[in-house]
């Protein structure tokens, strides 16, 4: 089970932990980035962390807002996230462009644990196969939680980083 963290800008690897197969992909998030914040050159600093859901966790947000770190994280389709989403009004789904497929809205959120709320910005498209998750709803879902303020980027271009996140943490 690897973890592995990157620099966006000239993909260099700052730090790697392989893991045993049994280690769950949760497991020492804010370790890892205290980690590679660690191996940053001298003089140097890491401006915005991009993580899967596996970095959803409040030790991790918090460590990131003392460091004042930009952020975008797949949210953790929990309960709680699933029970925001519901709460977002109907007229609030906008699609960016018309014919994409999809809309965007977002809502603000916290967990139990970290210290300040965020942005739940979220997409979500129709099921194609609707007759085969009747039970699961019309929609799916994907989440980013962020911390960047409308005026930094918007619901378009949270997705846009999301959207090109690998399989390791980049930094």
């Amino acid at each position: 089970m690897p973890m592995l963290g990157f620099l966006y800008e000239n993909p260099v690897c700052l730090y790697d932990e392989f893991r045993e197969g049994n280690v769950a992909p949760a497991f020492g998030q804010k370790e890892f980035y205290l980690q590679c914040k660690e191996r940053m050159p001298q003089g140097k600093r890491i401006g915005h962390y991009r993580g899967d859901s596996a970095s959803y966790q409040a030790g991790l947000f918090n460590q990131l807002e003392k460091d004042g770190m930009k952020y975008g994280i797949t949210a953790d389709q929990d309960k709680a996230v699933k029970s925001a989403i519901a709460l977002i009004p109907s007229g609030d789904w906008k699609e960016p462009v018309k014919g994409c497929g999809h809309e965007l809205a977002e809502t603000v959120h916290c967990m139990n644990g970290t210290k300040k709320a965020f942005r739940l910005v979220v997409k979500r498209e129709i099921r194609r196969q609707g007759g085969l998750f009747e039970r699961e709803g019309q929609y799916f879902y994907h989440a980013v939680a962020t911390n960047w303020l409308e005026e930094e980027k918007n619901t378009e271009e949270v997705f846009e980083v999301a959207q090109s996140e690998g399989a390791g943490r980049e930094l």
